[in-house]
């Protein structure tokens, strides 16, 4: 991340204020830290025990639960773009606490009387208290300074992944427990954090018409930033899935390695390598896990599998990556956090859900040979590398994030006019020549024209639609080509273009 920059100290002059400032500071990123290694923790023990104990009694469980959870994550997206007064946040809490106490009885029961339909039900409970309480750890990442996120995040990463032997020789129904109390202290951690910011995005206007007057402030969805996410899942799920019986043995517990090394040239020099090089970092690994799983065996011996070590190695820094793009991406609009994180969330689910089907299928059709397993490997790591070299090219998640600029905090209109007010004033009638000269000017259609007007006056993207009935497509459409043919980025540079235009008619 461009901005994860280490900052300097206050004057000395501020130093009471200051020292004040640190302490709270300080004590919100501890909780930061331990909410997120609670939610890293809980992803470990539940990959690493939980889910291997599921597929012994029914494979299709682990399914069922990814994807319920992923339906979850994307209605918080949809709730955030397009009718944020939905968002209840004590309504959700008591929801996501209530299914974690169900989680902890009905999973802890299916596991001791291997019953799928108890199982089933403890999964899809543990899916939808998962997906809420990681959007909020994540949201209150967003929330801390920026010179403190990277120390949390790699401080955060670093101590799940030293805990990641102990989630894998958990027994399923000790790591039922485990991640219940991973949520708990999760929630009691980042609860004073994220009250504030979540009764904002209650009370803001949806993103998706946001987005519209101000397009450099969000990401939409289908971003390249937020499909390379999604690429990259689906190839670790499939690296995960190809192996099948073939490769049987564990992989080393060195995955913090790699964090390890990024936390201490982090102290040494106080910045951080940027999105792109850590992403770098990840693919490489991965690639490598890739090309190596055919020839897995020869190489480690049976005894661990150099491949999985790879692979965990790789994963255990995009955990990071996430952790990192999100605070990023919210640091500069924070009305995105959640979001955001619901998104990014949501894609590393499916995407790795998708890339086991896709790898179990394959190998299935193939026949399950080691042949198959070659060729498969081989095929996926091109595929793979491919879309690293080609697509991502001339792409920098760097640069696209330093280019996301803070919604305007308030439009100011050139002559704003109160509904049900006349408007035929001299002055209105300025304001409109103002309007239909600037709209001459630049070659504005008969309808753009309307919506140059009203955006002029610092109408909302949700007047402009009640006043000229269209939908929101439409005016994302309409306001799109206005600002192309100003070469403006936001409400307020246009309206700056109008009060420009007046001043030099004046002159």
């Amino acid at each position: 991340m461009g901005d994860e920059v280490h900052q300097g100290e206050e004057p000395q002059a501020r130093a009471p204020q200051a020292g004040k400032d640190a302490g709270a500071g300080t004590a919100a990123s501890v909780r930061v830290a331990v909410a997120i290694a609670c939610a890293l923790f809980s992803f470990l023990a539940t990959n690493g025990s939980i889910y291997p104990g599921l597929v012994a009694i029914d494979p299709w469980v682990r399914e069922w639960a990814t994807l319920f959870g992923v339906v979850v994550l994307m209605a918080l997206v949809a709730v955030a773009r397009y009718c944020p007064c939905c968002l209840r946040p004590r309504l959700f809490n008591g929801v996501a606490l209530g299914a974690v106490g169900g989680y902890l009885v009905l999973g802890s029961l299916g596991f001791r009387w291997a019953s799928p339909g108890l199982l089933l039900t403890g999964s899809l409970l543990d899916s939808l208290a998962e997906a809420w309480l990681f959007v909020l750890a994540y949201v209150a990442f967003a929330q801390l300074e920026t010179a403190r996120r990277p120390v949390v995040a790699m401080g955060a990463c670093l101590g799940a992944y030293l805990l990641q032997p102990w989630a894998s020789v958990l027994a399923p129904t000790a790591a039922v427990a485990a991640n219940a109390v991973c949520f708990a202290v999760l929630f009691l951690c980042v609860r004073p954090l994220v009250a504030r910011p979540l009764r904002e995005a209650q009370r803001s206007e949806p993103q998706a018409e946001m987005a519209v007057a101000n397009p450099q402030s969000f990401l939409p969805a289908n971003h390249l930033l937020f499909v390379t996410i999604f690429v990259f899942s689906v190839a670790q799920g499939l690296v995960i899935a190809l192996p099948g019986p073939f490769n049987d043995a564990p992989a080393l517990p060195v995955a913090f390695i790699p964090l390890a090394v990024i936390l201490v040239v982090y102290l040494a020099r106080r910045r951080m390598p940027n999105a792109d090089g850590l992403f770098a970092l990840c693919a490489l690994l991965i690639i490598a896990g890739m090309f190596l799983q055919p020839s897995d065996r020869l190489v480690s011996g049976g005894v661990a599998s150099a491949s999985n070590t790879l692979i965990d190695a790789g994963a255990s820094c995009f955990n990071l990556l996430l952790v990192l793009l999100v605070g990023s991406i919210a640091g500069r609009n924070r009305v995105t956090a959640l979001p955001t994180a619901a998104l990014m969330l949501a894609l590393y689910w499916s995407g790795v859900g998708a890339g086991a089907v896709l790898g179990n299928s394959a190998m299935a059709l193939l026949g399950w040979t080691e042949e198959a397993l070659v060729w498969t490997s081989f095929a996926s790591a091109m595929v793979f590398v491919t879309f690293c070299f080609l697509v991502l090219k001339n792409v920098s998640f760097a640069e696209t994030i330093g280019a996301i600029r803070a919604p305007e905090p308030a439009v100011v209109a050139v002559k704003p006019q109160e509904e049900g007010v006349a408007s035929d004033g001299p002055e209105s009638a300025s304001v409109s020549a103002r309007c239909d000269a600037v709209a001459a000017a630049f070659g504005l259609t008969p309808r753009e024209s309307e919506v140059f007007a009203l955006l002029a006056q610092g109408r909302t993207v949700g007047v402009i639609r009640e006043k000229l009935v269209i939908s929101l497509n439409t005016a994302r459409f309409h306001t799109k080509n206005i600002y192309a043919k100003l070469g403006v980025h936001s409400q307020q540079e246009l309206i700056d273009v109008v009060e420009a235009s007046g001043s030099a008619s004046t002159s």
